[in-house]
């Protein structure tokens, strides 16, 4: 019997039958089947050597899991060998080539579409998101692969990583839409990318959050302006995906994702009603809200719902809080809604913007963090159990359940809901800002905050948005 290895053999006698001769062969067989193995697992290695992997040290294969995409989870690693260019290749592309974004371009593609009814405008809009939309994700995946080694190994940032990159060669790889059928797949695969994308942020924040609290490294890493671009690519991407899902769903007062009769009080009141329901999860009361200012036709901009409902809702919360706590501390830890001051909005028409004006009288912020709040990821939020201690509610009065509710209880539960991410100011300036606005804030420091939202309107005036 000649039992093969590679190109070795050795000869064993078949007819033997001693306990020996047994017991050889069964040594034998077992080495050739290791052998074999070993050989198939390095064949399957040789041939990985080709395919794309992420931040692991190996040049790598797609890792398949079983994590659901819809909640933006781990679905995969996607790690870049080092001699692939691909990325370099389209975030170059995007540096020299890419088309800005300009709104009220925007609009008149929505009003060709919807009102003289030319369905070819939505076909040509897919394919500019087609040549579009990947290099602007490619210009972000350089940027994360720019990072610090502590911060791309951090698992929230490489989740983020990982997202950008399925959806980078999901687009990359998308047939070109030439007809309805395509573009109603491409329809959909926009859908989902939004979808899938929503927790992004508070993935970046919680990564930010676990890289800052590294001991020594935490204070050496600066990286709001990271964040910045990364943000505002991330609503520039929005906007664009977003726009082309709502051409193809004809709405009353709207042009795409743009309401052309955007009623600012009942944003306003719509944000102060979702703020005030959180406050009360959180302390167990709220605050009134007065509004003053122009009102009716004067009130009436054109804007994006979903981006303006963001800001006035961190806003919101922000003026709500302050007052809460700082009722709460001039009367040593018991309060009441009505003894409270109430949150002052005023909206102001100009000719082509409008401010809406957001004042309260919660104590004000210290000189030491005045000069924080912009930072992305800064919080007065304790990051240890995010409570506040001996807080309750005056006798009688009734909080989130019967019979009033315990500070203790309610705060240490809800908390992160009214604050705690360190992302709402900042992120608000940058949509502000992203349509032409600004958010300013004025503090006089033991009285309270005087928050100025600047807005364009859109309708008015043509603003130009990378």
């Amino acid at each position: 019997l000649f039992v093969d290895f590679g190109s070795s053999f050795l000869k064993v006698p078949h007819q033997s039958s001693s306990p020996m001769a047994i017991e050889a062969m069964a040594l034998l067989h077992g080495v050739m089947w290791r052998s074999r193995a070993l050989s198939r697992a390095l064949d399957a290695a040789a041939a990985s050597t080709s395919r794309r992997h992420v931040w692991n040290e190996s040049s790598g294969s797609k890792k398949k899991s079983g994590t659901s995409k819809v909640t933006g989870r781990d679905d995969g690693d996607f790690t870049p060998g080092f001699y692939d260019n691909l990325i370099q290749k389209y975030a170059a592309h995007e540096e020299e080539h890419t088309e800005r974004v300009n709104l009220k371009k925007l609009m008149e593609t929505g009003k060709a579409v919807l009102v003289d009814e030319r369905p070819a405008v939505v076909r040509q809009n897919a394919q500019f998101l087609q040549q579009e939309l990947p290099k602007r994700l490619a210009r972000r995946l350089l940027d994360l692969q720019f990072l610090p080694y502590i911060v791309v190994i951090n698992p929230n940032i490489k989740r983020v990583y990982n997202s950008y990159y399925n959806a980078f060669e999901t687009l990359r790889n998308f047939r070109v839409v030439n007809d309805d059928e395509s573009n109603a797949e491409f329809t959909l695969l926009l859908k989902r990318l939004v979808d899938e994308h929503g927790p992004m942020v508070e993935a970046l924040a919680a990564g930010l959050r676990e890289c800052k609290s590294k001991p020594f490294i935490g204070d050496q890493l600066k990286l709001d302006s990271f964040l910045n671009s990364m943000l505002t690519s991330r609503i520039s991407r929005r906007v664009l995906a977003e726009q082309h899902i709502a051409l193809q769903n004809r709405r009353q007062n709207f042009v795409g994702i743009v309401c052309t009769q955007l009623d600012l009080r009942e944003a306003v009141d719509f944000a102060f009603r979702k703020a005030q329901q959180v406050c009360v999860e959180t302390y167990g009361v709220s605050p009134e809200m007065r509004v003053r200012g122009d009102q009716g036709d004067d009130a009436i901009i054109s804007y994006v719902p979903a981006h303006l409902d963001y800001m006035l809702f961190e806003l919101m919360k922000n003026a709500m809080r302050a007052t809460v706590e700082q009722a709460i501390r001039r009367r040593r830890g018991r309060t009441s809604r009505h003894e409270m001051p109430p949150v002052i909005v005023k909206i102001c028409r100009g000719k082509s913007d409008v401010t809406v004006k957001i004042t309260d009288e919660g104590g004000g912020i210290n000189e030491a963090e005045e000069k924080k709040i912009w930072n992305y990821g800064y919080t007065t939020v304790d990051e240890k159990d995010g409570s506040l201690t001996g807080l309750s509610l005056a006798d009688g009065e009734q909080g989130g359940g019967p019979g009033g509710m315990d500070f203790s209880g309610a705060v240490g539960n809800s908390q992160s809901k009214m604050a705690g991410l360190g992302f709402g100011l900042p992120l608000s300036r940058l949509h502000a800002r992203y349509f032409g606005g600004d958010l300013r804030l004025v503090n006089v420091n033991g009285y309270g905050v005087d928050v100025y939202l600047d807005l364009k309107n859109l309708q008015d005036e043509e603003v130009a948005t990378s």
